[in-house]
Protein backbone atom coordinates (compact mmCIF):
# COMPACT_ATOMS: atom_id res chain seq x y z
CA UNK A 1 0.00 0.00 0.00
CA UNK A 2 1.49 3.57 -0.82
CA UNK A 3 0.72 6.74 1.30
CA UNK A 4 -0.13 9.06 -1.18
CA UNK A 5 -0.84 13.11 -0.53
CA UNK A 6 -1.27 15.64 -2.97
CA UNK A 7 -0.22 19.48 -1.94
CA UNK A 8 -1.91 22.70 -3.61
CA UNK A 9 0.88 24.36 -3.79
CA UNK A 10 4.29 24.30 -5.19
CA UNK A 11 7.12 21.32 -5.56
CA UNK A 12 9.82 24.04 -4.69
CA UNK A 13 8.06 24.61 -1.54
CA UNK A 14 7.74 21.05 -0.24
CA UNK A 15 10.91 20.23 -1.38
CA UNK A 16 12.44 22.86 0.24
CA UNK A 17 11.03 21.90 3.54
CA UNK A 18 12.04 17.93 3.23
CA UNK A 19 15.41 19.02 2.44
CA UNK A 20 15.71 21.08 5.60
CA UNK A 21 17.16 19.98 8.69
CA UNK A 22 16.07 21.49 10.92
CA UNK A 23 12.30 21.39 10.03
CA UNK A 24 12.79 17.03 9.85
CA UNK A 25 14.01 17.77 13.39
CA UNK A 26 10.89 19.80 14.67
CA UNK A 27 8.49 17.10 12.84
CA UNK A 28 9.92 14.30 14.59
CA UNK A 29 10.10 15.73 17.66
CA UNK A 30 6.32 17.15 17.19
CA UNK A 31 5.20 13.72 16.43
CA UNK A 32 6.02 12.47 19.57
CA UNK A 33 9.55 10.77 18.76
CA UNK A 34 12.15 10.71 21.98
CA UNK A 35 15.18 12.14 19.82
CA UNK A 36 15.65 12.82 16.03
CA UNK A 37 18.90 14.14 14.43
CA UNK A 38 19.36 14.83 10.60
CA UNK A 39 21.86 15.45 7.79
CA UNK A 40 21.54 16.33 4.16
CA UNK A 41 24.09 16.29 1.66
CA UNK A 42 23.84 16.86 -1.96
CA UNK A 43 26.72 15.77 -4.42
CA UNK A 44 25.61 16.95 -8.08
CA UNK A 45 21.71 16.31 -8.00
CA UNK A 46 21.73 13.61 -5.92
CA UNK A 47 20.66 14.43 -2.33
CA UNK A 48 21.27 11.94 0.65
CA UNK A 49 18.71 12.25 3.76
CA UNK A 50 20.63 10.78 6.76
CA UNK A 51 18.02 10.73 10.43
CA UNK A 52 18.73 8.93 13.76
CA UNK A 53 15.33 8.83 15.30
CA UNK A 54 14.63 7.22 18.78
CA UNK A 55 11.14 5.68 19.28
CA UNK A 56 8.86 4.40 21.79
CA UNK A 57 5.74 1.84 19.68
CA UNK A 58 3.06 0.35 21.75
CA UNK A 59 3.35 -2.82 20.30
CA UNK A 60 1.13 -6.07 20.45
CA UNK A 61 1.63 -8.56 23.05
CA UNK A 62 2.68 -11.16 20.75
CA UNK A 63 5.13 -8.96 19.14
CA UNK A 64 6.08 -7.34 22.95
CA UNK A 65 8.63 -10.51 23.22
CA UNK A 66 10.41 -10.45 20.32
CA UNK A 67 10.81 -6.17 20.10
CA UNK A 68 11.78 -4.01 22.62
CA UNK A 69 9.31 -1.02 22.18
CA UNK A 70 12.04 1.80 22.47
CA UNK A 71 13.37 1.64 19.00
CA UNK A 72 16.65 3.14 17.59
CA UNK A 73 15.87 3.85 13.97
CA UNK A 74 18.07 4.82 11.18
CA UNK A 75 16.75 6.30 7.60
CA UNK A 76 18.80 7.16 4.78
CA UNK A 77 17.13 8.39 1.69
CA UNK A 78 18.48 9.41 -1.52
CA UNK A 79 16.58 11.56 -3.92
CA UNK A 80 17.17 12.10 -7.56
CA UNK A 81 15.90 14.82 -10.38
CA UNK A 82 13.22 13.13 -12.52
CA UNK A 83 11.54 14.78 -14.84
CA UNK A 84 10.24 18.05 -13.36
CA UNK A 85 10.65 16.29 -10.06
CA UNK A 86 12.03 14.04 -7.85
CA UNK A 87 11.97 9.54 -6.87
CA UNK A 88 14.22 8.21 -4.03
CA UNK A 89 15.19 5.15 -2.33
CA UNK A 90 14.62 4.73 1.51
CA UNK A 91 16.16 2.48 3.91
CA UNK A 92 15.28 2.22 7.64
CA UNK A 93 17.30 0.09 9.66
CA UNK A 94 15.57 -0.88 13.23
CA UNK A 95 18.67 -1.44 15.38
CA UNK A 96 19.33 -4.67 16.90
CA UNK A 97 16.24 -6.11 15.14
CA UNK A 98 15.24 -8.63 12.93
CA UNK A 99 13.46 -6.55 10.10
CA UNK A 100 14.23 -5.23 7.03
CA UNK A 101 12.28 -2.16 5.91
CA UNK A 102 12.11 0.43 2.59
CA UNK A 103 10.93 2.55 0.61
CA UNK A 104 10.14 4.01 -3.06
CA UNK A 105 9.09 7.77 -2.73
CA UNK A 106 8.58 10.29 -5.21
CA UNK A 107 7.31 13.84 -5.81
CA UNK A 108 6.37 15.00 -8.67
CA UNK A 109 4.11 18.45 -10.30
CA UNK A 110 0.71 18.00 -10.67
CA UNK A 111 -2.10 20.70 -12.55
CA UNK A 112 -3.13 21.89 -9.18
CA UNK A 113 0.53 21.69 -7.06
CA UNK A 114 2.58 18.71 -6.29
CA UNK A 115 1.95 15.08 -4.86
CA UNK A 116 3.95 12.89 -2.80
CA UNK A 117 4.05 9.25 -2.95
CA UNK A 118 5.80 6.87 -0.69
CA UNK A 119 5.26 2.99 -0.89
CA UNK A 120 7.21 0.59 1.89
CA UNK A 121 8.81 -2.75 2.07
CA UNK A 122 9.29 -4.82 5.09
CA UNK A 123 10.46 -8.38 5.27
CA UNK A 124 10.97 -9.94 8.85
CA UNK A 125 13.38 -13.08 9.41
CA UNK A 126 11.47 -14.37 12.13
CA UNK A 127 9.67 -18.45 11.84
CA UNK A 128 6.38 -18.50 12.37
CA UNK A 129 5.89 -14.72 13.06
CA UNK A 130 7.43 -13.14 10.22
CA UNK A 131 4.43 -12.20 8.63
CA UNK A 132 2.27 -10.71 11.88
CA UNK A 133 5.46 -8.75 12.59
CA UNK A 134 6.05 -7.39 8.51
CA UNK A 135 1.91 -6.51 8.30
CA UNK A 136 2.41 -4.72 11.73
CA UNK A 137 5.51 -3.19 10.66
CA UNK A 138 4.10 -1.61 7.78
CA UNK A 139 1.13 -0.14 9.20
CA UNK A 140 2.63 1.70 11.55
CA UNK A 141 5.52 2.38 8.98
CA UNK A 142 2.64 3.64 6.93
CA UNK A 143 0.51 6.14 9.81
CA UNK A 144 3.47 7.41 10.70
CA UNK A 145 4.43 8.34 7.02
CA UNK A 146 0.89 9.90 6.91
CA UNK A 147 1.12 11.67 10.16
CA UNK A 148 4.57 13.43 8.73
CA UNK A 149 2.62 14.35 5.26
CA UNK A 150 0.05 15.94 7.32
CA UNK A 151 2.52 17.29 9.65
CA UNK A 152 4.32 19.24 6.54
CA UNK A 153 0.74 20.22 4.93
CA UNK A 154 -0.08 21.85 8.00
CA UNK A 155 3.49 23.88 7.94
CA UNK A 156 2.86 24.45 4.02
CA UNK A 157 -0.38 26.08 5.00
CA UNK A 158 0.85 28.20 8.01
Amino acid sequence: MAVKCQFDCGIDEVWALLCDPDFRVERSIALGELSAECDIEESGEQVTVKMNREVVRELPSVLAKVFNPQQSLVFTETWQPKGEGWEGKMTIEIKKQPVQLGATMSLMPTASGCEYIVSHHCKAKIPLLGGKIEKFVLSQTDGGALDEVNYLKEKLAS
